[in-house]
């Protein structure tokens, strides 16, 4: 092969053959934290004094709303905030939701779920317990015309865990079906992992049979022990699902992701995609609870994170739009065919020289 041809050879697998990489996984290096973080902190003195967790993000294209978990030593509930650019934030002087009155399914604690708008009223899915009859927790649903003011469901709890201990959901609608994954757990066991559920009418739901995501058999993996608070997003004709993972050595959450097709079967990248900060910095004891969106930075991640001095807070992590998670692959088929173009065209021009220098003799 004359030199010219080889030389265009091996740009071609130069330029083309990387682009196969990221289809691997999701890549943890293509988040990148908000240098100014944390973006939303405990106010001192407030009712929310003692942490901010738990970001879930709605975006209009116009307000970025937020409802998170809040709390201090003498009250919990989830708290409001609004932004018009996602980064900066106003809150609200105090809770939009609380536990219930004394004897209701929910009079101990509230804690924020999945949250969507319909076209006519916000609908919130929220984890609530009482130390009687749902001491392990269920979920109920609340509606909202301005997502400040909340009015629960008289049918409420709408899910139970059929005797295991529930964690946060997350929900969404996709066609006519609403979707919802939740944590759950044995009460005497660490070992949480994530179910699914789902309904037509937001009301009456059906669990699928088992957990859709467990922790890693492999008892060296970063999220060995447990898997939970997940945000699931629909992109193109795929789920793709961040989490807080635990291994069974540490007790330093970090952030996962998984893709599905059918919001049932997931398959995980192997390594965690948000990993805590430096020593000394607000997030270095760990980061969890993330809540996915596409705003006008890109793919916008909201977590909360913590160190072992100060409350927790919430923080943010960006990656553009195009970045090579799963659900948005380039088609490998695609990049094949250009390399096999490419080749192609060399070997053709290749025939043509030997033809030319025939000619020539």
């Amino acid at each position: 092969m004359p030199a010219r041809t080889r030389v265009v050879f091996l740009l071609t697998l130069t330029i083309f053959v990387p682009l196969l990489a990221p289809l691997v996984s999701a890549d943890s290096n293509q988040w990148t934290k908000y240098p100014g973080n944390p973006i939303l902190s405990p106010t001192p003195g407030a009712w929310d004094s003692g942490g901010t967790t738990a970001p879930v993000v709605l975006y209009d294209g116009v307000t970025y709303r937020m409802w998170y978990d809040g709390g201090q030593a003498t009250v919990n509930g989830i708290g409001f905030a609004n932004s018009t650019d996602g980064i900066h934030w106003k809150k609200y002087l105090g809770p939009v939701l609380q536990p219930g009155p004394a004897g209701s399914w929910d009079d101990s604690q509230v804690k924020v779920g999945a949250v969507a708008w319909n076209g006519t009223l916000f609908l919130m899915a929220y984890l609530g317990a009482n130390a009687t009859t749902f001491q392990n927790g269920a979920i109920g649903v609340a509606v909202s015309n301005d997502g400040i003011a909340w009015a629960k469901s008289p049918a409420n709890p709408i899910l139970t865990g059929d005797g295991l201990a529930l964690g946060r959901p997350s929900g969404l609608r996709w066609q006519i079906t609403y979707n919802v994954w939740y944590a759950a757990y044995p009460p005497t066991s660490p070992a949480i992992r994530i179910f699914y559920a789902t309904s037509t009418n937001g009301l009456t739901w059906t669990k699928w049979a088992g957990p859709v995501v467990s922790p890693s058999s492999n008892s060296s993996a970063w999220d060995s022990l447990s898997v939970s608070t997940p945000s699931v997003l629909r992109v193109g004709s795929s789920f793709g699902m961040w989490y807080t993972g635990l291994n069974r050595t540490s007790s330093t959450p970090q952030i996962g992701y998984a893709t599905s097709n059918d919001g049932a079967t997931w398959n995980k990248t192997s390594n965690p995609v948000l990993t805590p900060g430096p020593a000394g910095s607000w997030d270095s004891g760990g980061v969890e609870q993330p809540d996915v969106v596409i705003g006008t930075n890109g793919y916008m991640m909201y977590f909360d994170g913590f160190n072992h001095t100060s409350p927790p807070s919430i923080g943010l992590a960006l990656a553009p739009q195009n970045f090579s998670v799963p659900e948005l692959q380039v088609p490998e088929v695609g990049i094949l065919i250009a390399v096999l173009t490419c080749t192609t065209a060399c070997l053709a021009r290749r025939r043509r020289e030997r033809l030319a220098d025939i000619t020539e003799k």
